[in-house]
Formats: structure tokens, C-alpha cells, sequence
């Protein structure tokens, strides 16, 4: 054959042979780029929903590091539409080894703000944990910093904040540093000395190691005593150059307690400013604070002027208008501010430098901070169970099982109860929880009740006996009571299961959250026995003779009956404003409320002893005192 020839087959067969090959998947396609075009305009016209839609059409027509970085282009714009549950479905379809290093971060900077954003600051600190950021450009250092010190706040992990408040410090424009300082302060006033020293991050004469060494003298010295005195000048000696200015911090002299000034508001209160929001998901129950306010207010017949300000908070990106609210009201000369309501917006006013004009906040946040002219009042669930482990210890109680849901709702509440149980000295003998989308919870019910228990032993007695026994399962008899926690639905079907699996003897107390706060004895039927605390306004036999809750009631305003609670606190925030000098001045005065007996401890936190009442026949009845 012609050598010729024979050349020309060969390369033919090689030809049609690689032509049968698979492609490798490893080799990138090449995006089109009119359609990568047509999306980056559609993203730059704010177009979001277009642009979503058509990088995820590029994405699915690509692959390796081009898919990746088109699943995060569309993540990206699903999240300008606030629409975080397509833009973390879309993160997660990404293979992060394909993005660039920089991608990689600007994507899990993106999934934290997503978490964050639906209240889940673990999650955000696991997407973010993997990055040094001492090695990242400054933009990316700051973004990450600030995710996870809104984690960390969170979480209450005060030290990891402090160090992150430390790091953000140099990339903050000088107007921003003042705030920083003091919200690292407060997280560093959170720690022990112990702490502090054992996990102080450096030695003189770093920044790191000074602003530590500077709280543990302030945490570690009785408040101006002369070991602080020693203390601190030995602190300005090893820190010479050091950015805090301890006369700026209010804990520097005058820690030994860590309690807050008392106020002293003139006798001639003109006026009195109001911060609530007129929107979001606080509308409803800012609308009955507000009317409850008005209403305490007209039945006093005061000349007070009310001014009212509408606070408005971002959740997504934790930022508030409260802060201009505050100054808006210091300008109307007012001398006292009630409000705001929602928690970023406390949190803000708390961490801001100063509060010439006292606040008496709605909400509790959930540290111990104390600020001089902040006051935090609020129904805070936690403080519905701390009530009841104080309760059922002034019963003479000492143990107890605990019934709670199977969420963060019901965890917070069951910890509560049960931190403040163990420090009355009182011993938890078992717990369990139930899926609120079920109805019946015999699974749960017999094992808490010790009755499997009691099922078992029988078994064991009858073989070894070797003939059958007459039998009737009973609960264990070392339980003192049953805290559950519950909504009204619940609660009324468990307590009636708990009656059927012998309980019948056993005392049942439960939050106020188990009763809706209005008289429904056909339906309330089933929560016979039950015992809760509540507000006083609750109870009908102690608001006869309230002329606030008279007005309302006979008014009938909207939802008055399903959010009472909420205008009994309106109402109490307008009646403490005279109170207030004398309770800040002592804490064992009681000033009788609309939501209990309420004192100001030395956090400057409003406590509330609530009252007590327990069901017959459907109607909830208040208890002696």
C-alpha cells in the first residue's frame, strides 16, 4: 500500500476516534457572552428579577468556575429583592473550590448576611469561620468584622465581639471610631477579671492587649478605691499611645456595683417624648402601647405634652432612625423618652455614648449593661418563667418536671425557668418536649410522667412471679409540680391528656402565654386547674376600680381584649414617669401597676411581680396574695 495512503487512513481513524471522545467536563465552557451582557444590564438597570432569572439560565448552560460565579451572580440579585430563601437556595447549589479566593469570600460574606437576616447568627459564623481576615482586603475585612460582631451580639459571646470591635477599629472612618469604642467597652464589661487576664490577646504596649488590660484593672478594683487609682496609673505608664480615654468610659470609677445613677427628673415634667414604630411587624403592638399611654394620660388629666416620633427599623441590615428620633425630641425640650419598642432599636440607644434626656425603653435586651438614664421595661417571656420558679419556690416546691415545645420559643423560656429554679435551689427531675404540629402526646406524656417506668416494673413482677397481676400504671410520686410551657391552643389539649395520664393531683403552673387574656369559659374548660401569672389587668376583680382600664374597656379600641396585656403596659410606661426618681433611688420600693408590682433594680431593669390565678370551671380566678 502507498505509504501515502496508508498516513492518510491512520490520521482519519485517529481524527474519528478523539471526534467519539467525551467532552471533559473539567474544561470550562465559554458563556455567550450577548446573554452575559443582557444580564449584567439588567442587574444595572435594577432589574433584579430578570437578571436573577437569566444568570441562572447562564449557569445551567455552563460549568465549573463559570456556573459558580453565575449561581452567585443570581444569588446576588435574589438578595436586592430581599428574597433570602432564593438566594440561599441558590448559594447552596454554587461549588465553592471553583470560585476565585476572592468569590469564595464574597460569597459566604453573603451567606452570612442571609442568616443573620433570618436570625440565625450560628449559621452565619459557620459561613464565615474559615477565613483569616488579617490576610483579606480591607472592604472584605470590614464586612466580615461586622457580620460577626452582630453574630456574636447575638450569641452573647462578648469576648470573640470585643476582639472583632479591636480589629474593625482601624477600618472605620475617625467619625465611626468614638461609637465602636464604646460598644467594645460594654462587651468587655461583660467579662470576669479572670477572663479578661487569661485571655488577654497581647502585651504592652499593643492596642489589644491595653484596651484588656485597661477592663480587667476596671472589672478587678473596687470603684474609686486606691488599688483602681495604682491600677490605672500603671495602665497609662505600659499603654502610653493607646486610642481609649478611660474618662470617656462610664464603668471606669464606678464598677464595685456596676449599678446605675439614679435619676432625678424635675417635679414639673412639660414634656414627654414618644418613640414607636407606625410600621413593620411592631405596628399592632406599638398601636396598643400608644392608645394605652393615651389613655393613662387623659385619665390623669395632665398638662404633659406627648410628642410622638415614629421609629423605623431595618431587621435585614439591623439599622434604626432612633437614634435621630432621640435628637429630634431633645430639640422639643422634652424630659423624659418612652420608647423605642423593637430590640435593635434599644440595643442602638444603649450603645450609643450618651443619653442627656432619660429613656425608659419597651423591650429588655438580654445582657446585664447597665447605662446611666436607661431604664428597661418590658413583658419579656423569660420573665414570666423566672416568676414561676420564684412562685412555686414561695409553695414550699422543690422539685419539678418540665413540659416545653419543640422550638426556640419554648427553649428560651424552659432555660429560663430552669436557671432561675436551680438558683432557688430547687432540682429538675426530668423534661421533655413536644412537636406543637401534633395533637396527641401520649409518646411524650408517659415517660415524663414516669409511667413507662411504672409499665416496665409490672412486666418484671409478673415474670418473675410467673402469673398476672392487677394492674394500674401511676406516675412517679417525687415531682412537686409540672411547669409547662405553652399557647392557648396547646395548652388546652395538654392539659386535659396530663389529667388522663394521672396528674390528677399534681399542681400544673404555666406562663401567661398559656391563656389569651380574655374571659372564654366554654373553651377554656379545659385548662381547669391550671395555675398561671399574669398581669393584674387580666383579672377582672382587680381592674373594677382601675380608671385607665375602665376607659379602655369601655371605649373597646381595636384588639383591646387579645392585646391587653400590651395596653397595660402603655399605660404602666405613663404612670411610672412620677415614680421614677423614687424607685431609681431605691430598689425596695413598689410602685402597684397595671402589669404587677413593678421596682427598678440596680441594672436599671423594671422587675414585675405579677399576680396569680388559677382555672375553675373555665374562668381564671385570681389566688391571695
Amino acid at each position: 500500500m502507498n505509504s501515502r495512503i496508508y498516513l492518510f487512513l491512520v490520521t482519519c481513524l485517529i481524527l474519528t476516534l478523539s471526534a467519539c471522545q467525551p467532552a471533559d467536563p473539567n474544561i470550562s465552557t465559554r458563556p455567550n457572552q450577548s446573554d452575559v451582557l443582557a444580564a449584567q444590564e439588567a442587574e444595572q438597570s435594577g432589574d433584579y428579577d430578570s437578571a436573577a432569572q437569566q444568570y441562572l439560565k447562564l449557569a445551567s448552560k455552563n460549568n465549573n468556575e463559570q456556573q459558580a460565579l453565575f449561581y452567585f451572580y443570581a444569588a446576588q440579585n435574589f438578595w436586592q429583592l430581599n428574597d433570602s430563601a432564593q438566594a440561599s437556595s441558590t448559594l447552596d447549589k454554587i461549588n465553592y473550590e471553583k470560585l476565585s479566593d476572592t468569590k469564595q469570600v464574597d460569597a459566604a460574606i453573603l451567606e452570612a448576611e442571609i442568616a443573620l437576616s433570618n436570625d440565625q447568627p450560628e449559621d452565619a459564623l459557620r459561613a464565615l469561620e474559615s477565613f483569616d481576615v488579617t490576610t483579606l482586603p480591607d472592604i472584605q475585612k470590614k464586612r466580615i468584622l461586622e457580620f460577626r460582631i452582630q453574630a456574636y451580639q447575638l450569641t452573647e459571646n462578648w469576648l470573640e465581639k470585643a476582639n472583632s470591635h479591636i480589629l474593625l477599629a482601624p477600618l472605620l472612618a475617625e467619625a465611626d471610631r468614638e461609637q465602636n469604642q464604646q460598644i467594645l467597652w460594654q462587651a468587655l464589661m461583660h467579662l470576669s477579671p479572670q477572663i479578661l487576664d487569661l485571655f488577654n490577646p497581647g502585651i504592652p504596649p499593643s492596642i489589644d492587649s491595653g484596651w484588656f488590660a485597661l477592663a480587667y484593672a476596671v472589672k478587678a478594683y473596687p470603684a474609686n478605691s486606691e488599688s483602681l487609682a495604682v491600677a490605672m496609673e500603671d495602665w497609662y505608664r505600659s499603654y502610653p499611645n493607646h486610642p481609649a480615654d478611660p474618662a470617656l468610659f462610664p464603668s471606669v470609677g464606678n464598677t464595685d456595683t456596676g449599678e446605675i445613677s439614679a435619676i432625678n427628673l424635675p417635679t414639673n415634667i412639660t414634656d414627654i417624648a414618644i418613640l414607636l414604630p407606625e410600621s413593620g411587624p411592631y405596628k399592632m403592638a406599638a398601636k396598643a402601647i400608644r392608645e394605652g399611654i393615651v389613655a393613662a394620660h387623659l385619665t390623669a388629666q395632665s398638662n404633659i405634652q406627648l410628642h410622638f416620633f415614629a421609629v423605623e427599623t431595618d431587621r435585614e441590615y439591623r439599622t434604626s432612625n432612633v437614634l435621630q428620633q432621640y435628637q429630634r425630641a431633645l430639640d422639643k425640650n422634652v424630659s423624659l423618652v418612652i420608647g423605642p419598642l423593637d430590640k435593635i432599636a434599644v440595643q442602638l440607644l444603649a450603645e450609643s455614648t450618651s443619653l442627656p434626656v432619660p429613656v425608659l425603653a419597651l423591650n429588655r435586651l438580654a445582657d446585664q449593661a447597665s447605662k446611666a438614664n436607661f431604664f428597661q421595661f418590658g413583658l419579656a417571656p423569660e420573665d414570666d418563667a423566672i416568676a414561676v420558679a420564684n412562685y412555686a419556690s414561695a409553695q414550699g416546691f422543690e422539685r419539678a418536671i418540665v413540659l416545653a415545645p419543640q422550638n426556640k420559643w419554648g427553649e428560651r423560656i424552659s432555660s429560663a425557668f430552669i436557671d432561675q429554679w436551680q438558683i432557688n435551689n430547687g432540682s429538675v427531675i426530668n423534661k421533655a418536649t413536644y412537636d406543637v404540629t401534633q395533637n396527641d402526646f401520649s409518646d411524650v406524656l408517659k415517660p415524663l410522667l414516669g409511667l413507662v417506668t411504672s409499665t416496665q416494673r409490672s412486666r418484671a413482677l409478673t415474670r418473675t412471679l410467673g402469673r398476672n397481676l392487677e394492674f394500674e400504671p401511676r406516675r412517679r410520686q417525687d415531682i412537686d409540680f409540672l411547669f409547662l410551657v405553652a399557647k392557648p391552643e396547646k395548652a388546652r389539649q395538654l392539659v386535659p391528656q396530663l389529667k388522663f395520664y394521672r396528674s390528677a393531683s399534681l399542681p400544673i403552673i404555666a406562663t401567661s402565654h398559656a391563656y389569651t387574656g380574655y374571659h372564654d369559659a366554654q373553651q377554656d374548660i379545659d385548662l381547669n386547674r391550671l395555675i398561671i401569672g399574669d398581669v393584674p389587668w387580666i383579672f377582672d376583680d382587680i381592674t373594677a376600680s382601675d380608671p385607665t382600664y375602665i376607659a379602655l374597656s369601655t371605649s373597646k379600641p381595636e384588639n383591646f381584649n387579645r392585646l391587653k396585656r400590651l395596653y397595660a403596659l402603655g399605660a404602666d410606661a405613663y404612670h411610672l414617669v412620677p415614680e421614677l426618681n423614687a424607685l431609681s433611688n431605691d430598689s425596695t420600693l413598689r410602685f402597684s401597676g397595671a402589669t404587677g408590682e413593678i421596682s427598678i433594680d440596680q441594672f436599671g431593669y423594671i422587675t414585675r411581680e405579677t399576680r396569680w390565678g388559677k382555672f375553675d370551671e373555665g374562668v381564671l380566678h385570681v389566688l391571695p396574695k
